[in-house]
């Protein structure tokens, strides 16, 4: 996995599409847009499903590969 750029100083407005998502209830994402208002990312899982993610419901952002 790529390198893990989140801490108390994450900035989600320059989070990028394809970064990879941890989410606190376990899940994995790769954010499909960015909302740009740096509370919202639009997460598209490997089911195909799609959904909001809330900052307060990140765990971990990595880059994109």
């Amino acid at each position: 996995m790529a390198r893990l750029v989140l801490n108390t100083t994450t900035d989600l407005l320059k989070v990028p599409e394809g970064a990879t998502i941890v989410l606190l209830d376990g899940r994995t994402g790769k954010v499909a847009e960015n909302m740009g208002d740096g509370q919202w990312l639009s997460l598209m899982f490997d089911d195909g499903e799609e959904e909001l993610a809330h900052s307060q419901d990140i765990k971990e952002v990595h880059e994109p590969e």
